[in-house]
């Protein structure tokens, strides 16, 4: 495959120096960070580094010391799980690493959980602080009588009176009853003009098999978790936090519930009725547009509650300690916008938090494929960046997790440019694991115990992604387009997600941000014909695609407009207004403003003498079209102008300013095929070079200049991509060669088996008890039925009950293992847990044995694609 022949004769010439570097005859530092990678621009790449609580401090040094040698320059202490997390074996690990890392030069984060998802402190969160829903029960009241409502104190939220219109409720009926109840019963109060009493209570919500989360939404349950979970490590470590220790890693949590503490507070500092929106949320309002409005609302201030609360709690006690917080959630398969994963918008959350952040794990994403529901999440992660002004433009990901260990390095390098080019530039590799090669817990291991072939390539990669994360962070972003970003009008009524359009856009070369509506209102500027938002600025403002708004977007947008910008929809015009207040006609006028009567098309659909310009566009659109729409008619030029040369739309590129120099990131994601030469243009002017990160080279290019910009040409093979960095002024570089060495002859690769016994290399020996073989009649099983075979990995569930006689049972013994987790139950109770799929459990179980029926349970966790 042509892909593969470059990345290996580029890796190959970059380890064995057979293309020498030419410096220039003054280099400055930014030329010579990017060449040299020392230390500090090695920071933003670094793997999960796991923890089990069985590895020698010998194994875990050893490790600690090939992480370093590969190049990265971090790395995430993870539980995974550890045997003891939270107890001494969990802080003896952490400052043996923490040790280790202050030898090497390394900077250490903290994962913050046992396993995941972050939120579960290991199944140990107290019910009192789990999470909660919101639960209403509506009670018929005859007129003119006080109604008699039995309440459970314990759990109230509000009790509230009101009138129905059929099944609905109509929203001016309503009265607070909550100021009139006590001792569990309404007592005094005027009820006239009420026709049914609507009782809000919570109730707590039962977690993930049985585990808790913690309630994200209620300030007490936040301050237990900090204190519980973040402040041991502190206590153990407070010396190294802001040196050595750079922060904490929130991993995959969910919000499971839909109630807080915290969330009437909310509805009430945005000036929402809280009354109407506990209704429209539970049940009905019989105004169709009341109930989109305040529908939008109530989850609206759920997420900001969960935001402000857990992350925003946590983000300022890390700050506090001079730290900082960062993760992911779920974000593929439009989890982003998941009402129990994330509140219903992932966005809301994690701006509380320090930067941006993705998951990129097992395949969802292929080399040649745009799967719309994940292919953008990088962009999604970068526009939190950008959006909410993290600190250094910084982007994390953790990448290539579950993938399995037979991803290839031409296949990480896809990857790696596809998180890049779209702003994502913090890259955590999943992972260096002390057990391999004797594991199954979703590898790849990137170093597998010295039995991966290929791990001196790992240091190319390393070095790769380090030079890119080094050029395209901190400085400034420069993007044309800005997108709004629907959040939680997803939700309400009909809506598209931006991936199609963001993708679009992309193929055709133009850079865009998703931006929030609390953004676009409150944090950006209209300057004639741009929109400025701190340092960067817009040319194009693009709507959602949903039918219910905040009346405000619309309003902006129509002042855009009127200023001079261009300003498009596409796909639904909106119908209904998320504010509460403004009507369906205040929303129609808006859009008429904007587009007069046009349905979905290419044409303008409205101009004036500023230079503005609305289009309202089809759902659907091509690169093609979108190149026509915005450069052709609306005059606004993509990231760079394609003037020869046909991109197969996997051409894509990344516009920053870093030391006050242009840097163009672009990158040829073809698969596989021939070399393209393009002829590019650049609406910048000064000397282009080539710098090339993966064969380590500063280039001089032939160019020409006009008042256009900078025009020059590039050749690049499949999967090949290059930095085009501005100077000033011309300096002494080597002419760039554009096409690679031949391959020659294929290198041969000797494979070094493992031996034959499987033992965990340099670990405490465990007792003979634990490690003979399973009894006699005890054999693996996958899963329970005739197609185990295909089931997928995840957690399930065993069950078997059997008769035992009216007799003392002296001693029994249940044998289990699992790969990777289990718990084992026996008659409710729990008798004993695993973690090892290498080691055979012996657990007395007499204890819970009872005469007559018996049920054993076992839960098993597994997450890996293969038995």
């Amino acid at each position: 495959m042509a892909c593969w022949g470059m990345w290996a004769v580029l890796a190959v010439a970059t380890i064995c120096g057979v293309r020498g570097t030419v410096h220039a005859e003054t280099p400055d530092t930014l030329a010579q960070a990017f060449q040299e990678v020392p230390p500090e621009a090695r920071r933003l790449t670094g793997p999960l580094f796991w923890l089990h609580g069985d590895e020698s401090p010998e194994r875990l040094r050893e490790y600690l010391r090939i992480v370093a040698e590969g190049g990265n320059g971090c790395f995430t202490a993870e539980s995974r799980p550890h045997s003891d997390w939270l107890g001494p074996g969990w802080y003896r690990d952490l400052a043996i690493c923490l040790d280790e890392a202050k030898r090497l030069g390394l900077e250490m984060w903290i994962f913050d959980e046992k396993w995941w998802p972050s939120g579960e402190v290991g199944g140990k969160v107290p019910q009192q602080y789990g999470s909660k829903f919101l639960d209403v029960e509506v009670v018929p009241v005859e007129p003119d009588r006080s109604p008699e409502v039995a309440v459970d104190t314990q759990h109230v939220v509000a009790v509230l009176g009101a009138r129905r219109k059929g099944e609905a409720v109509i929203g001016a009926s309503l009265v607070d009853l909550t100021p009139s109840f006590k001792d569990g019963k309404l007592q005094g109060g005027s009820f006239r003009g009420i026709d049914c009493v609507l009782v809000f209570t919570w109730r707590y919500a039962e977690g993930r098999r049985g585990r808790l989360l913690v309630d994200g939404a209620s300030r007490d349950a936040v301050e237990w978790y900090l204190q519980t979970v973040y402040q041991p490590h502190y206590d153990h470590f407070k010396d190294d936090f802001g040196k050595t220790i750079r922060g904490y890693f929130y991993d995959e949590p969910e919000t499971i519930g839909d109630w807080g503490t915290e969330v009437i507070p909310e509805l009430k500092a945005r000036g929402i009725d809280w009354r109407r929106a506990l209704v429209a949320w539970k049940l009905k309002l019989a105004d169709p547009e009341e109930q989109a409005a305040y529908n939008y609302q109530y989850r609206y201030a759920l997420a900001e509650a969960w935001g402000k609360t857990l992350y925003g709690g946590i983000s300022r006690w890390c700050r506090a300690h001079n730290v900082i917080s960062i993760g992911h959630w779920l974000e593929h398969r439009h989890e982003y916008l998941h009402p129990l994963k994330c509140a219903g918008d992932m966005m809301q959350l994690q701006k509380y938090t320090d930067m941006g952040g993705i998951d990129a794990v097992f395949k969802q994403f292929v080399p040649g494929q745009k799967d719309d529901s994940t292919y953008q999440t990088p962009k999604l992660g970068s526009s939190i960046t950008h959006a909410y002004g993290k600190q250094d433009d910084l982007t994390m990901v953790e990448i290539f997790g579950a993938r399995g260990q037979d991803l290839t390095y031409p296949e990480m390098k896809w990857w790696t440019d596809l998180m890049h080019v779209a702003g994502v530039n913090f890259h955590i590799p999943h992972s260096f694991n002390p057990r391999s090669p004797y594991d199954r817990d979703c590898p790849p291991y990137f170093y597998n115990g010295g039995y991966e072939p290929r791990w001196p390539l790992y240091r190319v990669y390393a070095d790769y992604t380090s030079r890119l994360s080094f050029m395209l962070s901190d400085g400034r972003h420069v993007c044309p387009i800005a997108l709004t970003y629907l959040g939680q009008s997803y939700h309400v009524g009909e809506a598209i997600p931006p991936e199609t359009m963001t993708t679009a856009l992309q193929d055709a070369l133009y850079d865009c941000d998703w931006i929030p509506y609390d953004v676009l209102v409150d944090g950006m500027e209209i300057d004639g014909r741009r929109l400025v938002l701190r340092n960067e600025a817009y040319r194009v403002l693009i709507l959602p695609a949903a039918e219910v708004v905040p009346y405000e977007v619309l309003e902006k947008a129509r002042r855009f407009f009127e200023a001079g910008g261009v300003v498009v929809g596409y796909g639904i015009r909106p119908r209904l207004s998320a504010t509460p207040g403004k009507t369906s006609e205040d929303v129609a006028r808006l859009c008429r403003a904007l587009w007069g009567d046009a349905e979905p098309g290419l044409h303008v659909c409205r101009t004036n003498d500023r230079g503005g310009r609305t289009y309202f566009l089809p759902a659907e659109i091509t690169s093609a079209q979108v190149h026509a729409v915005l450069a052709q008619d609306a005059d606004v030029p993509p990231v760079l102008e394609v003037l020869q040369g046909n991109t197969r739309d996997w051409l894509h590129v990344l516009h920053r300013v870093k030391e006050n120099r242009d840097v163009f990131f672009v990158a040829n994601q073809l698969w596989e095929g021939p070399a393209e030469t393009f002829r590019l243009r650049a609406h910048v002017h000064g000397v282009p070079e080539l710098w090339d990160p993966l064969r380590n080279e500063i280039c001089s290019i032939p160019f020409t200049t006009s008042d256009e910009g900078t025009e020059f040409s590039l050749r690049l093979h499949p999967l090949q991509s290059v930095l085009i960095v501005f100077r000033d002024a011309a300096g002494r570089r080597p002419r760039w060669v554009d096409d690679p060495i031949g391959m020659g002859e294929e290198l041969g690769v000797v494979r070094k088996e493992p031996p034959r016994d499987v033992v965990i290399p340099h670990e405490v020996p465990l007792p003979k008890s634990d490690t003979r073989l399973l009894p006699e009649g005890c054999s693996w099983v996958w899963a329970a039925g005739e197609s185990a075979m295909k089931v997928k990995p995840g957690t399930w569930a065993f069950r078997k009950t059997f008769e035992l006689p009216d007799a003392t049972v002296e001693h029994a013994t249940l044998v289990v293992t699992a790969d990777n987790a289990f718990e084992a139950f026996i008659n409710g109770k729990r008798v004993g847990a695993g973690d090892s799929w290498q080691r055979v459990y012996r657990l007395s179980v007499e204890h819970a044995l009872q005469p007559g029926k018996n049920v054993v349970a076992i839960w098993v966790s597994n997450g890996g694609g293969e038995p």
